[in-house]
C-alpha cells in the first residue's frame, strides 16, 4: 500500500514518459477512429447506392434488405446485452469511468463490440453519430494503455481523457474541440498537465486523420460575408436566433428522454422492439434517405439546393423524432452528428424566413446553417467554448467568430433560465453505475485534483465552512500556478485546484459528490 508521502510526491513527478503515453494513445485511438469512421463512409454509400437500385415493383429485393435489416438489428442488440457499458453514445460511460463510479472489466472486447454494433448500425441507416463511439473508443485504448503500463488511477484518468480527446479530433477532424471537449464537459477542470496530455493526444489523432482524409474541413460550405446587410441588423437576428433555437434544443433534449421512457416502459421482448424499430429505418431508407444515418450529406445538401420550407420542416421533425427513437434502443452510436443537423435545418429554415422578408439573399442563408449547428449543440450539450471552436474546425469559418459567439451565448444563457439540465448529465444520472468499484491492483491513498468554479457552492468559502466528507484531507490548493498549503481560514476561490488525499476506495463517492460542489450546472 502507498504512503501518503509516496501519494503526494507523484505530484511533483516527471511528466514526460506520461505525455509519451497519451502521444501513443492518440495515434492509435487516430487509427481506429479513422477506420471505424471510413467504414461507416463506405457502408452509407453501398446503403444509398442499394436502395436507389431497387423500387417497389421488386418486392423479393425488398423483402431480402429488409430481412438483413432484421438480422442486423438482432446481431447489434446482442453485442448490446452482452457488452452493456458499449451502449448509447459512450460519453456517459466516459464520464463514469473518470469518476469512478464504473469499470471496463473487458476493455479490449468492449473496445471490438462498440467498433463493430456502430458500423452495423449506423450503417443500416439508424440515425445516430460517430463521435460518440469515438470517444469511447478512445477511451478504452487510454484504459487499456493504462492497464498495460500499470499507472495509478490520477494518471490513468489522464489518460482516458487523452484517448477521449483523440477520438473527438480524429471523428471530426477537430483536434482543439477534442481538447476543450474533454475539459469542459469530461473532466470539468484545467490543469496545465491535462491541457498538454489532451493536446498531445489529439494532435496525435489528427495526424492520423489527415493522412485517411485529407486536410479539407468536414463541411464543405462556402462563406461569403454579407458586407451589404447593416451590421446591427445582423447582430440583432443573432439574438433572436439564439433565443428561439435555445427551445428547440430543450425540445431536443425532452423528446430523446422521453423515447427512452417509452422504449424501456413498453412490455414486449427487447427483440420485438429492436425489429420494429429496424422496420422503421428500412421504411425511411427507401422513402426518406435524408433522415437515415448522421446526416452529413443532408448538411451539405441543405448549403447547396432550395428546399421549400415546409418541407424542412417535416424533414426536421421526422429526423428528431427518429433520432430519439435510434438512440432509445441503447444501441452504439452519438447524438452529436444528427444534433449538428438538427441545428442546420432550423438554421436553413431561418435563413429562408429572413430572406422573405428582408431580401438578405441566398448567401446570407448558408449563414444560419453554421450558426445553426453551433447554437443548437449549446444549447443541448451546454458546452459553449467546445461548440464555437468545433464548427469553426469543421466548417473553416473562422470569420464567423463573432456570430458563433453570440448564439452560442444567448442560447446558453436562455437555455439556463429554462433549467435544462446538459443532456450528458441527464444520461448519466440515467446510466446503470456499477456497485463498489475497485481497482484491486492500486488500493490505497491517492491523490485527486478538482476545480472551484465561480459562483460553485466552494466559491468564497474558507475551508473550516465546509463539511468534507471522513478520510479526505486537503493537502494543498494551487492558486494561478502556485502551490499554497491551507489552513482552516483558508478562502478557496472560483479557479482554485483543490489536491486532496483520501482513501482510493472512497473516491468514486467522494469525487462524484464534491464535483456538484465544485462546479456549477
Amino acid at each position: 500500500m502507498n504512503s501518503a508521502k509516496d501519494t503526494v510526491e507523484k505530484l511533483y513527478k516527471g511528466n514526460g514518459k506520461l505525455y509519451f503515453a497519451c502521444l501513443l494513445v492518440g495515434l492509435i485511438t487516430g487509427t481506429i477512429v479513422s477506420c471505424y469512421r471510413w467504414a461507416l463512409e463506405e457502408i452509407g454509400i453501398f446503403r444509398k447506392l442499394y436502395f436507389s437500385d431497387i423500387n417497389l415493383n421488386n418486392p423479393i429485393s425488398l423483402l431480402k434488405m429488409w430481412l438483413i435489416f432484421i438480422v442486423v438489428g438482432l446481431i447489434v442488440n446482442y453485442l448490446f446485452k452482452k457488452f452493456p457499458k458499449t451502449s448509447g453514445s459512450g460519453i456517459p460511460q466516459v464520464k463514469g469511468l473518470i469518476l469512478g463510479r464504473i469499470n471496463y472489466n473487458n476493455w479490449f472486447f468492449e473496445l471490438l463490440a462498440k467498433f463493430f454494433a456502430g458500423v452495423l448500425g449506423i450503417g443500416a441507416g439508424l440515425s445516430l453519430g460517430r463521435e460518440g463511439p469515438s470517444v469511447q473508443l478512445g477511451s478504452y485504448v487510454g484504459y487499456g494503455a493504462s492497464k498495460l503500463l500499470k499507472t495509478d488511477t490520477v494518471e490513468r484518468n489522464y489518460l482516458l481523457t487523452s484517448g477521449s480527446s483523440a477520438g473527438l479530433s480524429g471523428a471530426f477532424g477537430a483536434p482543439l474541440a477534442g481538447v476543450m471537449f474533454s475539459i469542459e464537459e469530461i473532466h470539468k477542470y484545467l490543469s496545465g498537465k491535462l491541457l498538454i496530455c489532451a493536446f498531445v493526444a489529439s494532435i496525435g489523432a489528427d495526424f492520423v486523420g489527415r493522412r485517411f482524409f485529407g486536410v479539407q474541413t468536414s463541411f464543405n460550405i462556402p462563406i461569403e460575408y454579407p458586407l451589404n446587410i447593416n451590421p446591427y441588423f445582423q447582430f440583432v437576428l443573432y439574438i433572436v436566433f439564439g433565443v428561439i433555437i435555445a427551445f428547440f434544443g430543450k425540445l431536443f433534449t425532452v423528446t430523446l428522454v422521453k423515447c427512452q421512457d417509452i422504449f424501456n416502459g413498453v412490455k414486449l421482448a427487447r427483440e420485438i422492439k429492436v425489429s420494429f424499430i429496424m422496420t422503421i429505418s428500412f421504411i425511411l431508407c427507401f422513402v426518406l434517405p435524408e433522415v437515415t444515418g448522421g446526416g452529413h450529406n443532408l448538411v451539405e445538401s441543405l448549403i447547396h439546393g432550395k428546399i421549400v420550407i415546409y418541407t424542412l420542416i417535416i424533414i426536421f421533425v421526422i429526423k428528431l423524432l427518429f433520432t430519439a427513437i435510434s438512440y432509445s434502443t441503447g444501441f452504439a452510436g452519438g447524438i452529436f452528428l444528427p444534433m449538428l443537423v438538427l441545428g442546420a435545418i432550423i438554421g436553413k429554415i431561418f435563413g429562408e424566413t429572413v430572406d422573405i422578408f428582408a431580401q438578405t439573399g441566398a448567401d446570407f442563408t448558408v449563414h444560419w446553417i453554421v450558426l445553426g449547428m453551433a447554437a443548437y449543440f449549446v444549447a443541448v450539450v451546454r458546452a459553449p467554448i467546445t461548440g464555437v471552436i468545433l464548427i469553426l474546425e469543421m466548417t473553416g469559418s473562422f470569420h464567423l467568430l463573432l456570430a458563433l459567439t453570440t448564439v452560442a451565448v444567448v442560447s446558453f444563457y436562455v437555455t439556463e433560465l429554462l433549467g435544462q439540465q446538459p443532456v450528458y448529465e441527464i444520461l448519466y444520472d440515467r446510466m446503470k453505475k456499477d456497485d463498489n468499484v475497485v481497482d484491486e491492483e492500486n488500493q490505497g491513498k491517492i491523490t485527486i485534483e478538482l476545480a472551484v468554479m465561480a459562483e460553485s457552492l466552494l466559491d468564497g468559502k474558507a475551508i473550516s465552512e465546509i463539511i468534507w466528507p471522513e478520510e479526505v484531507l486537503i493537502i494543498a490548493i494551487i492558486r494561478n500556478g502556485v502551490e499554497k498549503i491551507p489552513k482552516g481560514r483558508t478562502v478557496m476561490m472560483a479557479g482554485d485546484i483543490l489536491v486532496l488525499l483520501l482513501p482510493e476506495k472512497i473516491v468514486p463517492e467522494v469525487k462524484e459528490k464534491l464535483m456538484k460542489h465544485t462546479s456549477v450546472e
